[in-house]
């Protein structure tokens, strides 16, 4: 990485300190790499390809950050499965295959809790009494087979044999399972001595599964071995002291309700109507008309004090309906003991049902009831309709079976529903079952989870849905008897885990394959031509990674939690590389392209990314970012593990009845002879990454076997693994064999180059005393007497086309040495025919450049200014240095002083010579034609000091500014002026012109006239 990054920075424009800056960056941004390669614990395992049989729905599940798991090796593989049927018809198998070697095992049946026993059945138990009474003191318990199909014939079910158990004993009862429904009804009479006089007792019930006997009913009687196992538990049943009656009450009006039995009738069957009348009720006279269709007739009305109330009955005879008109007389007083409001049986009136109701389906018959008062119109009186439920039958329940209580929701990573089928039974009583398949009605509780058909024969998902649940229900009804159906579904969690083995793909050094550079469109040329470069025309070797797709499936609240389920745990998900893999992607295919929907290739240098489009809709399900590069990196060597058998391990988990996990180990005994051995090898990079050889080509790998004894190994048939040998004969101390990874042969220029990688595995036991010989860095220095070797086209590398030769120790010894000083030359000629990828500027590059492009135009701009700064300020110098460049830089200060005594001796010692009579001061105020007199300019040898107007204001006080210059001591300095003492120059004293101007603006005409004025400004202060 160091070295393309060297050079694309020499290449871009960078200022002195950009260049470090960005070098930084690039070995900071090696080292993260690195350090995070290093971090990466070795993922390696044993390439066994494992695979369910005759399980149609499954799943391979892993934890978190855990693939391979722990316990894989180079010599052992280990794979977690997840049955969502796990009780199918056939019982599945579970098969590893390493070519040419093969093994399977049966999948043993689910233990369950909490006696650890497999059961080969999946059973649902429903208990259809809550409570029993001493009127109908039988327990009822529906048992359905669920998860499975069932061979045809009453020979292969078994059955459920339910047991209830009470503090005074214990009582028991089998049914057989129907083969067209799969379910069976247990129906257990309770003894009478279980029911208590005064209180509700309760009873356990529990079953076992048993297998089918030869009696009338199919089921045998209990064994008494199996009395003392645990069986599974199904719930509790109450038992009630009375059988308390089941009424509806419906009211007439204010003051009467009827009261009518709310359980079906069987036809010739006799039920009363009771009549409840409020205390309050003052009428002496009422009438009841009663309409009834055919199948139903009243038979008597009694009063139910007859003190109080007599009746008279008539009936009327109709096409279509029987009219009775039932008239009441009060008879006596009320009696005043009880409250107004409170309602006490008023009249009886008593029905029949009529045989034959249709083939016992049950119908319903309307009843129409109307009240009457005298005064009033019969058409003005309301109206009430009552049905009864008439049927052959004794119904006890509506019970759906359904095939699965749960689901896996794929339909949103695939595109396909998912249905379960579901079945209405009722139960009689007697415990006979009958489906149901008309007139019923259906409706999910909530459709964003779940959803059922029209003929509410299935529930299903059709990948709309956006969330899963536990418990989710579903509503079903028929005629006046209502049920439901629990479910738990899991959805999804998107996004998808796209796992890469590596997501950095990079050029392996000294690999080349045949075909051309990818991405590069080669000239047309002549049949001659085309045939030297189809010899010619090796490409290096990308890097390969392997692609599996995961998603954790979990189950949402129903209500307002936000806590989510997940199906094994929150740390496992599902592999769900097979229902997706079609539909996944590489974003630019010139960079990489998938094989297969598992195998990642690099085509060219670039950064792009796999994605998973959703087949429903255009949205992303899930993207992993990768990266193709021409760095260079290396084989640094091959693992190398010997497989001459499989063996194989099942196991059942607790956890969840459908998870399997299988572990398989490849066994490495000392081979007996002409035993065939499948060598697995595993690519170690200098990028820290591991590849097994599975995930190339076998077409591009040019691999060799060697060893050191004569006739020890010949080349094994093609039996599609990457490499394999037969064993003629091996020592007792073990069998050495050494691997080398080569090019494949179109693209070597000789026999003998130098192998990319090697490897050493042992056949049987190594050696203890005698230490493992290294591995020569050559062949041409290699004393190994026979090599046989798998390439491209399975060709043997020291025979001559597809034949097998074996060659001794020292034989092409000498032919080896002349050609060591040619390989050299050899592989960098190679270097140079090799045509260099296309070189494409990605964005990470684009953005580094003009990262780079910003800091040296800050530097450049930096630079500029310093310079500009620098000779600014050297171009300005004080008026003093010109005079004299040689003086040193004097320090100008402003006096602002009132020292008079200062004053007085400057002006004695610099107006020695101001002349005095030519005619008053050296300015005359005049005419604008006067020219002023210059004053002469002191001698040389004095730093004179700039003198600056002071200004004044009409009216006001002059200030008197002073200016003192800090210079060296002149050579005609006097001796009374103390050394360094500033020389003062006031404008008093200043030259002729300054003289002057300060004339002008004071209105004096002589120089003694101003000291004067000085004077008394002195004498005031």
């Amino acid at each position: 990485m160091c070295a393309p990054m060297a050079r694309r920075l020499a290449a871009a424009p960078r200022g002195p300190r950009g260049a470090w800056l960005c070098l930084l960056v690039a070995l900071a941004l090696d080292v993260v790499r690195v350090g995070s390669n290093q971090d990466r614990p070795d993922s390696i395992y044993l390439p066994v390809a494992l695979e369910l049989l005759d399980a149609p729905e499954h799943f391979r599940v892993q934890q978190v950050g855990h693939y391979p798991p722990a316990n894989s090796s180079l010599d052992s593989r280990s794979e977690t499965f997840l049955l969502l049927q796990p009780w199918p018809r056939a019982q599945p198998l579970l098969r590893a295959s390493y070519p040419p070697f093969a093994t399977q095992q049966v999948v043993p049946p689910r233990v369950t809790e909490p006696h650890q026993r497999p059961v080969p059945w999946d059973v649902r138990a429903v208990s259809v009494e809550a409570a029993v009474t001493p009127a109908e003191p039988h327990a009822r318990v529906l048992f359905h087979l669920k998860g499975q199909d069932w061979p045809p014939g009453p020979g292969s079910l078994p059955c459920a044999r339910l047991y209830a158990t009470h503090p005074v004993g214990t009582a028991h009862q089998a049914c057989r399972f129907q083969p067209s429904l799969g379910a069976c009804v247990v129906e257990l009479e309770f003894p009478s001595h279980w029911f208590s006089q005064s209180s509700t007792t309760r009873a356990e019930l529990a079953y076992r599964l048993e297998p089918a006997g030869e009696g009338p009913e199919g089921c045998g009687p209990r064994m008494e071995e199996e009395s003392g196992e645990q069986a599974l538990p199904v719930g509790v049943v109450e038992l009630h002291p009375a059988d308390p009656p089941q009424y509806r009450e419906i009211p007439l009006d204010e003051a009467v309700t009827l009261q009518v039995p709310d359980v079906p009738v069987r036809p010739g069957q006799l039920f009363s109507a009771t009549l409840l009348l409020r205390h309050n009720f003052t009428a002496n006279l009422l009438t009841l008309r009663i309409k009834v269709k055919k199948g139903l007739q009243v038979t008597a009305a009694r009063p139910a004090q007859p003190t109080l109330w007599t009746t008279k009955m008539d009936r009327f005879k109709g096409s279509k309906h029987h009219t009775t008109l039932i008239t009441c007389h009060r008879a006596g007083p009320m009696e005043t003991d009880s409250g107004p409001l409170e309602l006490s049986e008023f009249l009886w009136v008593d029905f029949a049902v009529e045989n034959g109701t249709g083939g016992g389906v049950a119908v319903t018959r309307p009843v129409t009831w109307q009240l009457e008062y005298p005064g009033q119109a019969p058409e003005a009186e309301d109206k009430m309709v009552l049905e009864i439920l008439v049927s052959e039958r004794d119904i006890r329940a509506l019970v759906p079976l359904a095939k699965a209580e749960e689901l896996v929701n794929t339909a949103p990573l695939t595109g396909v529903p998912q249905r379960v089928p579901v079945r209405l039974v009722t139960v009689d009583s007697g415990g006979a079952l009958e489906e149901v398949t008309e007139h019923i009605g259906c409706e999910s509780a909530n459709t964003q989870v779940l959803q059922v058909s029209e003929a509410c024969d299935a529930v299903f998902v059709a990948g709309k849905e956006s969330r899963g649940a536990k418990g989710v229900r579903v509503d079903f009804w028929w005629r006046r008897l209502r049920t439901s159906l629990r479910l738990t579904v899991w959805a999804p969690l998107l996004p998808l885990h796209i796992e890469l083995t590596d997501t950095t793909l990079e050029q392996v050094r000294g690999w080349r394959v045949p075909g051309p550079s990818e991405g590069q469109q080669e000239p047309e040329a002549t049949v001659a031509e085309e045939a030297e470069r189809r010899s010619r025309g090796c490409r290096l070797q990308y890097q390969r990674a392997g692609v599996r797709f995961l998603v954790p499936f979990v189950a949402h609240p129903l209500d307002s939690d936000r806590r989510l389920t997940h199906l094994l745990g929150s740390d496992w998900l599902l592999d769900v590389t097979h229902l997706v893999a079609a539909h996944a992607r590489v974003q630019d295919p010139r960079i990489a392209s998938l094989e297969g929907g598992r195998i990642l290739v690099g085509r060219e240098p670039g950064v792009t990314s796999i994605e998973v489009r959703s087949p429903l809709s255009d949205s992303i399900l899930g993207e992993q970012a990768l990266a193709v590069t021409d760095d260079k990196v290396s084989v640094l060597e091959l693992r190398v593990q010997p497989v001459m058998g499989i063996s194989l391990a099942l196991s059942r988990s607790t956890v969840h009845p459908g998870e399997v996990t299988a572990t398989c180990w490849a066994q490495s005994a000392l081979p007996a002879p002409k035993q065939e051995v499948a060598l697995s090898l595993w690519l170690s990079f200098s990028d820290h990454t591991l590849a097994p050889a599975e995930l190339y080509d076998r077409h591009d790998l040019g691999l060799s076997v060697s060893v050191e004894e004569p006739s020890a190994i010949l080349p094994a048939q093609e039996q599609g693994a990457q490499l394999s040998v037969v064993v003629s004969g091996a020592g007792a101390e073990g069998l050495p064999l050494h691997v080398a990874l080569h090019p494949p042969e179109p693209c070597r220029r000789g026999r003998h180059r130098v192998p990319l990688a090697t490897g050493t595995a042992w056949l049987g036991l190594p050696p203890v005393l005698t230490p493992v010989p290294a591995l020569p860095s050559s062949p041409a220095q290699s004393p190994l007497a026979t090599a046989a070797s798998v390439g491209g086209e399975r060709q043997v590398a020291v025979g001559v086309g597809g034949s097998v030769g074996v060659r001794g120790k020292f034989e092409r010894a000498e032919e080896e040495a002349g050609k060591e000083e040619d390989e050299a030359k050899e592989e960098e000629e190679d270097e140079e025919e090799m045509v260099p990828a296309p070189q494409r500027v990605t964005d990470l590059e684009l953005g580094m450049y003009a990262l780079l492009g910003v800091f040296c135009l800050a530097i450049l701009i930096f630079l500029v200014n310093g310079v500009v700064f620098v000779l600014r300020y050297q171009r300005k110098e004080p008026p003093d240095s010109a005079a004299d460049p040689a003086s040193p830089q004097p320090h100008n200060w402003v006096w602002l002083g009132t020292d008079q005594e200062e004053l007085s001796r400057q002006l004695d010692r610099r107006s020695p010579g101001a002349p005095k009579g030519e005619g008053g001061c050296p300015c005359e105020s005049g005419s604008g034609g006067d020219t002023p007199t210059v004053t002469p300019a002191p001698p040389e040898g004095t730093v004179s000091s700039s003198s600056t107007l002071a200004r004044k204001e009409a009216g006001g006080r002059r200030k008197r500014v002073e200016f003192v210059t800090f210079a060296p001591v002149p050579p005609a300095q006097l001796p009374e002026e103390p050394v360094g003492a500033p020389a003062v120059q006031s404008i008093l004293v200043a030259g002729e012109e300054d003289i002057r101007w300060v004339c002008e603006d004071m209105g004096l005409k002589d120089p003694e006239e101003l000291r004067n004025y000085m004077e008394r400004i002195r004498g005031s202060s």
